[in-house]
């Protein structure tokens, strides 16, 4: 059926301010058009006003940011849905790095991902879950998650200046942990890693390919597994997965898996679309949910 009410999600925070700025062009846009507009004003509320609208019959939620915001949404909308379908997801992209709206097909220009979403036309697309919660487009385990955290922490820069200044701090202190992993229920690996990566789309971090054959709609999970490398090696393969190229590397191992599980002795860091989930699990189960999710594009 054709949808004809929207709640918006909007993080005033997101692309520096200027997804707040985007009232003036909702109110234009969607003039005529049934819909909400709520702010968020602290993390994790956006998960929680999606799950609130999904309760109360709104058909589709928008989520107006980046990865982050879009991240909270989808797990709101999940948790809202149980067993049955979730509402419709529309995003109009607002961060640096709009890694899952670009694999979803969502226009770039935040006016014509709008439109498009008023229009109502959608794909099914996958989602995953991991250690009970929800994620859009990947989870990361290791280095990347460590990454994350420090840029989590630190926020003076923005950008790639941000990614390379946390980076640098990590790559100080880090030691590849020990990790056993488990795809489909048949061991895959155990070993010192730099990073365990399952993916349900191709692209992470703002831009890096770290697992480039993964499509959101193949009812799959794609798992790129690196094995331990020192600064060194670490420097020459992240120049690799900004293109895409390291799945050919000696220390490198690509997988496609339904269920994946990585269990360590050593603290693992842990995030799922960019968001921290866990700065010391030793367990991480992840799982593949095909096509549970309408995104309108």
């Amino acid at each position: 059926m054709p949808i004809d009410r929207f709640y918006v999600v909007l993080n005033p925070t997101a692309g520096r301010g200027a997804a707040a700025r985007m009232r003036a062009v909702l109110a234009r846009e969607m003039a005529g058009v049934d819909h909400v507009v709520a702010e968020t004003s602290a993390r994790g509320e956006a998960a929680e006003l999606a799950e609130a609208a999904a309760h109360g019959g709104w058909p589709a939620v928008v989520a107006v940011g980046g990865d982050g915001t879009v991240h909270e949404v989808v797990n709101g909308l999940m948790r809202a849905a149980g067993d049955g379908p979730p509402a419709a997801l529309g995003i109009l992209p607002m961060g640096s790095g709009n890694d899952f709206a670009r694999l979803a097909g969502v226009p770039t220009v935040p006016v014509q991902a709008l439109r498009r979403i008023v229009a109502g036309s959608g794909r099914q697309v996958d989602v995953g879950s991991v250690n009970g919660r929800w994620f859009s487009n990947g989870v990361g385990i290791g280095l990347d998650a460590r990454v994350a955290i420090e840029v989590d922490r630190r926020r003076r820069f923005r950008g790639l200046a941000m990614y390379l200044h946390a980076l640098s701090k990590v790559l100080r202190v880090y030691s590849p942990p020990r990790m056993r992993v488990e795809i489909d229920g048949q061991a895959a690996g155990d070993r010192p890693m730099t990073l365990v990566t399952v993916g349900n789309g191709g692209r992470h971090g703002g831009g890096f390919w770290i697992c480039p054959d993964a499509r959101i709609d193949d009812g799959v999970l794609d798992v790129c597994m690196c094995d331990g490398l020192g600064t060194l090696g670490i420097l020459r393969f992240l120049p690799q997965v900004l293109r895409g190229t390291h799945t050919g590397a000696s220390c490198v191992r690509m997988r496609q898996a339904r269920r994946v599980r990585v269990t360590s002795p050593d603290p693992l860091p842990v995030h799922a679309d960019g968001e921290i989930i866990a700065e010391a699990a030793h367990e991480v189960s992840i799982e593949i949910h095909p096509g549970r999710l309408r995104v309108l594009v």
